[in-house]
């Protein structure tokens, strides 16, 4: 069986401002034709694949680590200016102390409420490949296998310092655990990945004509 890796990349980022400033800079899956697609998918039938899936998700877009980080820095600020504005108006010790639990409280739900739109986009998104490779795979299998997994990252993944991959059920709604816990997850756009698993020995065309990984 040999593995055709389809990472999701960022858009936008070939100037310093777009590489700074923009959070969401648009994504789609890319991945250049080769020898493992031979006899399964042309180069052209491979782009038309692709923009297949791309436009099928299209309308929703997952949240990067970028914006992700910048969230969780105005949550900080926001929630400091309201501990210094409570220290201001009681008294001295009163005050801070108040202040601090306060910037404590509102920061957690802050970050609750980040990670809970990551979530969700998350879901929306798998969910819709999931229907989509359910389709390709009703046609296709055993010949070949889509999967939409999460992984740490696509380089470490593919280096294989870290091999794992999450399927569907490492993606799950957050919820107000034990001590306000909030589980983390893979639900970023730099954690997508689809996996295009191909059986060579299936496959009247690809048969001996690639070696198997």
């Amino acid at each position: 069986m040999k593995k055709v890796l389809i990472p999701l990349f960022l858009h936008g980022t070939d100037t310093c401002y777009e590489t700074c400033f923009n959070c969401q800079p648009g994504q789609s899956f890319r991945a250049d034709w080769c020898l493992d697609l031979h006899g399964y998918l042309s180069r052209e039938e491979f782009a038309a694949r692709l923009n297949e899936i791309n436009n099928h998700v299209k309308s929703v877009e997952l949240m990067t680590y970028k914006t992700k980080n910048l969230l969780y820095c105005v949550a900080s600020i926001c929630a400091s200016l309201l501990s210094a504005i409570f220290s201001a108006i009681i008294n001295a010790i009163a005050g801070v102390s108040l202040g601090i639990s306060i910037t404590g409280i509102l920061f957690f739900i802050a970050k609750y409420m980040i990670e809970k739109n990551a979530a969700d986009r998350a879901i929306t998104f798998t969910n819709l490949l999931n229907e989509l490779f359910a389709q390709y795979n009703k046609h296709e299998t055993p010949t070949v296998n889509w999967k939409f997994w999460w992984v740490h990252s696509y380089e470490i993944y593919v280096t294989g310092l870290d091999g794992r991959a999450y399927g569907n059920g490492h993606v799950n709604k957050l919820k107000m655990g034990h001590c306000l816990s909030v589980k983390f997850a893979l639900l970023f756009a730099e954690n997508a990945l689809i996996i295009l698993e191909i059986n060579d020995a299936l496959s009247s065309l690809t048969k001996k004509t690639v070696g198997d990984k």
